[in-house]
């Protein structure tokens, strides 16, 4: 067995690389715990620069809540001010201060522009008015500058004493009005 002394000289090298070796050991089990308790996924190159589990999304104009959404996962893109979002619900305040409740399968969210669709297969999207009116289409989408929400799709709008099906919606809860576009059916109770 041969046994060899390693020179005074090239001490320093050998401290400097088992530190080295320490400090990487210690970075690889500090990621591995944050990534045990984080709610924070890695993304693929499709799916954003963040991907959030459990998200919510609070916006607030002096201190009002304009939108309070959340989701079980959001994928956000920066440079598009995009979040792509799954089961979603959320509440969003019209311009008379009224709120509007919303939930569906998945959503987009315009972080700029704060539009959004919401989009909920075979009636799935639903939206509760503050009226008591309850919409129901596959989807649906809000214009935040017209004050509008649209859709192109069968809807269904259910509320005290009346049910309308038809083909396309645009509603304007400000004044709280909806208007059917086409083939429109019309129970009053």
């Amino acid at each position: 067995m041969v046994i060899r002394s390693i020179p005074w000289k090239a001490l320093p090298l050998w401290i400097a690389i088992v530190t080295g070796l320490a400090a990487l050991g210690s970075v690889l089990i500090s990621e591995i715990r944050v990534r045990g308790v984080s709610g924070v996924l890695a993304p693929a190159a499709s799916d954003g620069d963040v991907v959030l589990t459990g998200f919510r999304l609070v916006t607030t104009t002096n201190g009002v809540t304009e939108w309070d959404i959340t989701a079980s996962r959001a994928r956000l893109f920066e440079k598009r001010h995009e979040a792509l979002l799954d089961d979603v619900k959320g509440a969003a305040r019209t311009r008379d201060g009224s709120r509007v409740e919303f939930e569906g399968t998945s959503g987009a969210f315009d972080t700029a522009t704060q539009d959004a669709t919401i989009e909920g297969p075979q009636g799935g999207t639903v939206v509760r008015l503050p009226s008591g009116h309850v919409l129901r289409a596959e989807t649906l989408r809000w214009n935040r500058r017209a004050g509008e929400l649209t859709s192109d799709q069968a809807v269904s709008i259910a509320g005290p004493r009346i049910e309308v099906t038809g083909t396309g919606l645009v509603v304007r809860p400000a004044t709280q009005e909806f208007t059917v576009l086409g083939g429109v059916r019309a129970n009053v109770f």
